[in-house]
């Protein structure tokens, strides 16, 4: 009977080792959970421009860079480009603005075609990257043909940017669109 006893309890102990060790086994092949936790936001640009803008005008791309400041690149080619990445909580955006390049006269041109365009896209990234969270993105294109003699209204009433967009990105890397500043 002792010994019934006995390799009964050998019999228990060596199944809750079993037991024991399978679940310590489980928990070491789990994955660890992935951080969702955003620490940055980034934003992609694109403005473009048609030949008319370039040869008549300045044109001036401001955006808010990876520091959060503004900056401000002329356009010298028809495309513009750029991708930043900074830190929460931001604001990221761009505007396109242009101003007549000195001695144009723009009377004398016959027509005159305003082509234009931009897209954006931003969103929040953990520390490895991952995007989190809502997408925002936008952008258009748009061809004008005007007489010469109407392109200085078109460009005073357009003084503050052909195009601008903002996002005010939150520390919990939520963005809400706000108006250029």
């Amino acid at each position: 009977m002792k010994k019934s006893i006995f390799l009964a309890a050998l019999v228990c102990c060596a199944m809750t080792t079993v037991f024991c060790s399978c679940d310590n086994e489980e928990d070491k092949l789990k994955p660890e959970p992935e951080d969702t936790t955003p620490v940055a936001a980034m934003m992609d640009y694109t403005m473009t421009v048609g030949d008319d803008l370039l040869n008549y005008f300045d044109v001036k791309v401001e955006y808010y860079s990876n520091d959060g400041r503004l900056q401000a690149e002329m356009m010298t080619q028809k495309e513009w480009k750029k991708s930043v990445k900074a830190i929460l909580p931001v604001k990221l955006g761009a505007r396109l603005t242009v101003e007549p390049k000195e001695g144009v006269n723009f009377d004398e041109l016959e027509q005159f075609t305003v082509a234009y365009g931009y897209s954006y896209r931003g969103y929040a990234v953990t520390s490895n990257d991952k995007v989190v969270g809502k997408v925002v993105s936008g952008g258009t294109n748009s061809t004008m043909t005007m007489k010469g003699d109407k392109v200085s209204t078109w460009q005073e009433r357009h003084a503050d940017g052909i195009v601008k967009f903002l996002y005010s990105f939150a520390a919990d890397g939520q963005a809400t669109s706000t108006d250029w500043e």
